[in-house]
């Protein structure tokens, strides 16, 4: 069986990603819980996807920078000083950022877990 490609990846990493904020815009307000749960979703499906690929380390990385860059619009769009957006998008995207790694964190502590139990017991 062929293991996805990297495309895959990041589509299923940058999909729920997109349509958490896009129901955060037709609500009416910035990121928001649209965003934490797109961003988790799309983290939790990536992870697996990575670890079919058995790539987990650069995916690693990337649920936080989907984030960044998914989320910008709303900071670009948004009026005010730019300092005032600026502190307003951090504050705003660090919950579906940490949510985001978290997901990953453990779907590679599950691996570990689920790789160690089976070695451990093949041998024994």
């Amino acid at each position: 069986m062929r293991r996805p490609g990297a495309g895959v990846t990041v589509a299923v990493l940058l999909g729920p990603l997109v349509v958490g904020a896009g129901v955060d815009a037709l609500v009416g307000q910035g990121p928001g819980w649209g965003v934490v749960v797109g961003a988790t979703t799309g983290a939790v499906l990536a992870s697996l996807v990575a670890v079919r690929r058995r790539s987990l380390g650069w995916v690693a990385p990337l649920p936080v920078l989907a984030v960044a860059a998914v989320t910008a619009g709303a900071m670009l769009t948004s009026r005010g000083p730019l300092a005032t957006r600026l502190v307003r998008w951090a504050v705003a995207v660090f919950p579906a950022m940490a949510a985001a790694e978290c997901a990953v964190a453990i779907v590679a502590l599950t691996v570990v877990v689920l790789r160690f139990g089976v070695t451990r017991r093949s041998r024994g």
